[in-house]
């Protein structure tokens, strides 16, 4: 990560219920690379993990066919799913705020008529132009035509999610500018490597800080049922003070359809699985695709990692039997 700008890393990627037998309801999904998900081994290797949720490739909805090729399957093995869409034609093509809200709104009521997810996901990262291209009041105004269509088709709706190095942005600027620089400095040493640490004073941290509030405002007033967002930082501390954050700023429950770890420590996946629980966080979604910034809990032909194995064990020691998948 050495020489990594704060820009760069910027643009990359309600409590839960308890059973009868003193286990809380599950609240993890995962997210599987593309090519095992579509494979007969994507359903396996989801029930092999216990989750709950599955988090497909987004719809993309200005594309000819704004379909999911594995939502069939993985709803009818039982899986609830985190859908995203996007407004854009191609996977690396970043969005546009759509130029007809109300057309939106019927590709909406489309995918949503034949997916029925659990949660509907308004874009990916809308903070990044690496997705979005549009301003945070657009964005806002795109979330509200979607959530408007979600709740008349009985979906919940949520935010794409703003990456974890925003959200700790913004957690480190509310330290600070609320005079309480030794816990400003405190959370930093755990949240971002030395290299981003140089950067958190300069313009460019800013502009992302003053974006990143400017979406917040937007989730708020879009009648979101949810605050969602992106979490790599291995701290558990500071998730939880992320979380309280987000929830303290929007007045929304707080849910991640991506949360992972840069680094294949079992110890880290089970310190933030039991950090979800004991915040309460009805949806996470664990990213296990390999990435430039990520580590997957399992290998490509579906066998499980060393995390994998801890995530698997943790589901299996601390969620109730009847919501494991």
């Amino acid at each position: 990560m050495a020489g990594v700008s704060l820009a760069t890393l910027a643009g990359i990627g309600a409590s839960g219920v308890l059973t009868t037998a003193g286990r809380a309801s599950n609240p993890f999904g995962v997210m599987l690379p593309p090519r095992l998900a579509s494979s007969g081994r994507g359903v396996e290797v989801a029930r092999t993990l216990g989750v709950r949720y599955v988090r497909p490739d987004a719809v993309l909805t200005a594309a000819a066919d704004a379909s999911c090729p594995t939502c069939g399957g993985f709803r009818q093995a039982g899986f609830e799913l985190v859908l995203t869409l996007r407004n854009t034609s191609a996977p690396r093509v970043p969005s546009r705020p759509p130029g007809d809200l109300e057309g939106w709104r019927q590709t909406v009521d489309r995918v949503l008529t034949r997916y029925r997810p659990r949660v509907l996901v308004v874009e990916n990262e809308e903070n990044s132009a690496w997705f979005y291209t549009g301003a945070p009041e657009e964005y806002g105004a795109q979330l509200k035509a979607a959530c408007q269509v979600a709740h008349a088709r009985g979906v919940s709706c949520t935010n794409g999610g703003p990456v974890s190095t925003l959200v700790a942005l913004l957690v480190y600027d509310r330290y600070r500018t609320s005079g309480q620089l030794a816990m400003a400095r405190d959370f930093a040493a755990r949240a971002f490597p030395p290299e981003v640490r140089r950067q958190l004073d300069s313009p460019e941290a800013r502009r992302q800080i003053e974006k990143g509030k400017a979406l917040l405002s937007a989730y708020r007033d879009a009648g979101a049922d949810y605050v969602n967002f992106h979490w790599y930082v291995a701290d558990t501390r500071a998730l939880e003070e992320a979380a309280a954050y987000l929830r303290a700023q929007t007045g929304l429950p707080v849910i991640t359809n991506e949360i992972g770890q840069h680094a294949e420590d079992p110890n880290q996946t089970t310190a933030v699985m039991s950090k979800v629980m004991e915040l309460g966080l009805p949806v996470a979604v664990w990213l296990s695709v390999d990435a430039p910034k990520a580590r997957g809990l399992v290998n490509l032909d579906g066998s499980l990692r060393p995390t994998g194995e801890a995530f698997r064990s943790f589901v299996l020691q601390h969620v109730a039997p009847g919501w494991r998948r």
